[in-house]
């Protein structure tokens, strides 16, 4: 055997027996495997709107587990579909980077959006989170599938002074449009819901601001929603260190404040858009009703696309 083939021989040999042991624990315990699939949430186009990795066959998965793949993964939020509970059509556990959430908007219909490629058929969907059941549509369009989930009844809160928010947001409180009052509003998940007047205060605004204690003490939630303009509306979620290209739970919240405040007509299905400021344009459709003076039944909505496809070992 000549000399370069004896080392092929070998090399080749040497990598076939490596391959298994990447199959395997520390302990020489065969891994098991855990497809996942990542979608890009509120766009029809990958690698834009909110990212999301979502492992379609969790059951068994421990809790630990599960947090530890989201934080490997690194995306706002990854999801687990377990075997429903309690009726639904599913189970499904919502992990950030560094905890369980009881409910969040993208990944609900990203969600959705993988479950209903395995049902046919389906127009609606129950997924058992740990808010409660969320009931999200299917409607097949010429330009995709649209799914739309319908939120908590919102609940409004305190109501927060313009002057604050303004100071330590980095702009005048002439900025914030007086006629509708900063307002903490739940349908799901709490948020401040800030209105400006105009797009150009949205573009300026920045991360790492610090509120005072009592502000934030008083305001505590799930973060700041910035809305702007009546014709077309556009938003922003600003964090401590980053922003978020799309916000299902706070554009819920946002919907419910618009009507409620008459700003937006009940029952209009409104495009807000999200995103542009960080490179990820999102498209967001948020409906909300009146009801006895009150805004209810809201209901968000958007498209979903494959982005990708992969496995962990575990």
């Amino acid at each position: 055997m000549k000399r370069r083939e004896m080392l092929t021989g070998m090399a080749a040999t040497a990598m076939a027996g490596a391959l298994p042991a990447r199959a395997q624990t520390s302990a020489g315990a065969p891994r098991k495997t855990h497809d996942f699939i990542q979608v890009d949430v509120f766009t029809h186009t990958p690698l834009e709107g909110n990212p999301l990795a979502v492992f379609p066959a969790a059951d068994g998965m421990s809790d630990t587990l599960m947090q530890n793949i989201a934080r490997e993964l690194n995306h706002s939020e990854t999801t687990f579909i377990q075997s429903a509970r309690n009726g639904g059509d599913a189970r499904v556990r919502i992990f950030s980077q560094t905890a369980e959430l009881p409910f969040a908007g993208h990944p609900t219909l990203g969600t959705a959006f993988i479950m209903a490629q395995t049902r046919p058929g389906k127009t609606k969907l129950v997924l058992e989170e740990n808010v409660g059941p969320i009931s999200v549509a299917l409607e097949k369009r010429a330009d995709g599938l649209f799914v739309e989930m319908t939120q908590k009844e919102p609940v409004f809160g305190e109501k927060a002074d313009p002057k604050v928010l303004a100071e330590v947001m980095g702009f005048s409180v002439d900025e914030i449009d007086s006629r509708y009052a900063p307002q903490m509003v739940s349908t799901g998940s709490n948020f401040l819901i800030v209105p400006l007047k105009s797009v150009s205060t949205l573009a300026k605004l920045t991360l790492g601001h610090t509120f005072p204690e009592a502000f934030r003490t008083r305001f505590s939630g799930s973060g700041y929603y910035v809305v702007t303009g009546e014709a077309e509306i556009e938003s922003r979620m600003m964090g401590a260190s980053s922003e978020d290209p799309a916000t299902g739970s706070a554009v819920g919240c946002a919907a419910a404040f618009l009507v409620q405040n008459g700003i937006r007509k009940p029952d209009e299905r409104v495009l807000v858009r999200q995103g542009r400021f960080v490179g990820r344009p999102s498209q967001l459709y948020v409906t909300a009703g009146m009801a006895n003076g009150k805004a209810t039944n809201v209901r968000v909505g958007g498209f979903v696309v494959e982005a990708m496809r992969g496995s962990f070992s575990a």
